[in-house]
């Protein structure tokens, strides 16, 4: 089987906040070039300090507020270094917001211009603030790096960072809903739920200081296609027409390199050491895996299934036999 890889990807915390109070926003190519090419200077310097886990560079940059509330930016280098590991990075978006005064609550509302809208939410503490979007491009997904930066009187200086998986396998949130969506009405209640899955983990990339705007479209068909599974299928789940009685406990989305496929998970009676028994009752278990449930074996290149002799549990290494069923070539 593919190695896996990290998918669940905590997003880095310094310091938060949310609301509207300003008294003017600029957008991208709005914002005057010469304000752009000052944060690009700080922007590069986080992104080599991200990229070489250097936390003295990254201090140089950061208000002194920041620094003050002691965050541990060691660890949290190191976190971003190893996990998101690439030599550039790209804006997604960028805002220039004037206040009336500080610590005030700002936000910036969806564009309303397409499904990936999304509103930004956080504390100035300065009249003049920067937001910076970026975009770090790495082997199978891109992080977002979420920079708010306060104008001092000794320049521009970081007030919030956060830095959180943006999508996987070059589909973010927005696309796994939709995809989600398309598996709903087609009865594929399985992939339905394992897209919403994938969507729920990036969902929040920046915490809740990035909001997108069909969130509770999300969190609703996640429900719904989660109470539609409940009341269909009954885990653990008897298979009666394979002689042993397997019983499958648990489906979920699979990630390999490659991408993710459904992983079913099935307790046997066959003794999980004689493995020529186990592949003949597998060949009964796919088939019925693929009757049982609507779409599970369209449209994917594999099916992954693990055999037990007792259910897994966290305290304890439980054996298991893994089977790769390949629907495509």
């Amino acid at each position: 089987m593919v190695q896996k890889i990290f998918l669940f990807i905590s997003t880095i915390y310094l310091i938060q906040g949310c609301n509207i109070n300003t008294s003017g926003t600029w957008k991208n190519a709005n914002i005057e070039n010469s304000k752009r090419d000052e944060i690009k200077t700080l922007n590069d310097k986080l992104f080599n300090a991200i990229e070489n886990n250097d936390a003295a560079s990254l201090r140089t940059i950061m208000a002194d507020s920041l620094i003050k509330q002691g965050a541990n930016i060691n660890q949290i280098l190191e976190q971003a270094s190893n996990r998101f590991k690439a030599n550039s990075y790209t804006i997604l978006d960028e805002y220039y917001i004037q206040n009336s005064t500080t610590n005030v609550n700002n936000t910036i509302p969806p564009a309303l211009s397409g499904d990936n809208d999304y509103s930004i939410y956080f504390l100035a503490l300065n009249k003049d603030m920067y937001v910076s979007l970026l975009l770090i491009n790495t082997l199978n997904n891109k992080a977002l790096i979420m920079a708010v930066y306060g104008l001092y009187k000794n320049g521009w200086k970081l007030n919030i960072l956060r830095i959180g998986q943006y999508d996987l396998f070059k589909k973010n949130a927005i696309d796994y809903y939709k995809l989600a969506k398309s598996s709903y009405d087609k009865a594929y209640l399985i992939d339905a739920y394992d897209n919403l899955n994938l969507s729920q983990q990036l969902l929040k990339p920046a915490d809740d200081n990035f909001i997108y705007q069909k969130e509770k479209d999300i969190n609703e068909l996640y429900d719904k296609v989660r109470n539609d599974l409940n009341t269909k299928y009954s885990l653990p789940l008897t298979l009666e027409n394979v002689s042993t009685k397997p019983k499958i406990f648990r489906i979920y989305p699979q990630i390999v390199n490659e991408g993710y496929y459904p992983m079913v998970q099935y307790l046997t009676n066959v003794n999980i050491k004689d493995t020529i028994l186990l592949k003949q009752e597998n060949e009964k278990v796919k088939k019925e895996v693929n009757a049982i449930f609507n779409g599970i074996d369209k449209d994917k290149k594999y099916i992954f299934y693990q055999a037990f002799n007792k259910l897994p549990d966290r305290n304890e290494a439980i054996e298991r036999y893994g089977f790769v069923d390949q629907l495509t070539k």
